[in-house]
């Protein structure tokens, strides 16, 4: 008697709960978007230096370097990179970092540095350095609450909210050979 009476009680639990509950459908609209236009950003800010000087004096080459690298706002550690150049005959350095960050600014960095002395006294030096830093938008996503009561649509709203986004593999694919190594 006392399984019937639970039954019975989850029974009308049930029918209640259809005709007077709550329903709510999530949509991701920033994947419908995507679909059709690809990632969305937030920020998206790309920088390219391309550069080639030839006939460098060795005594300036430190200074050449840091002026660029200045001018640039290269960071230290591809400065440092570049320096190298002067303790060979022929240097050449190919970098790339990839660093992902859910919901905050992401980088991507590649430089591609060459240099070769033409005398004791002459350096030539060419560089390539591509920085991206970009944000990915956060998904969007919409609720919609539907109250019923006896079955009867007594109201409804809507809700959005924003979730951080990760990358798949797939996009992450995308950002790393943008430029081959």
């Amino acid at each position: 008697m006392a399984g019937q009476v639970a039954l019975n009680h989850s029974v009308a639990s049930m029918i209640v709960e259809t005709l007077c509950g709550t329903t709510e459908t999530r949509t991701n609209l920033t994947q419908a978007e995507e679909a059709v236009r690809g990632l969305t950003f937030d920020k998206f800010e790309e920088k390219l230096v391309s550069q080639v000087m030839e006939g460098i004096n060795l005594s300036d080459y430190e200074m050449v370097v840091g002026r660029m690298a200045n001018r640039h706002s290269l960071p230290n550690d591809k400065k440092e990179e570049i320096l190298d150049g002067q303790y060979a005959e022929k240097n050449t350095l190919v970098s790339k970092e990839f660093v992902f960050n859910v919901g905050q600014t992401s980088q991507l960095v590649y430089c591609k540095v060459a240099t070769m002395k033409t005398s004791d006294t002459k350096i030539d030096l060419a560089i390539m350095y591509y920085k991206l830093d970009f944000k990915l938008s956060p998904h969007k996503i919409e609720t919609r609450h539907t109250k019923r009561f006896l079955g009867i649509r007594v109201g409804s709203y809507t809700s959005v909210h924003y979730e951080p986004r990760n990358l798949s593999q797939k996009d992450q694919d995308c950002f790393t050979n943008i430029l081959p190594v």
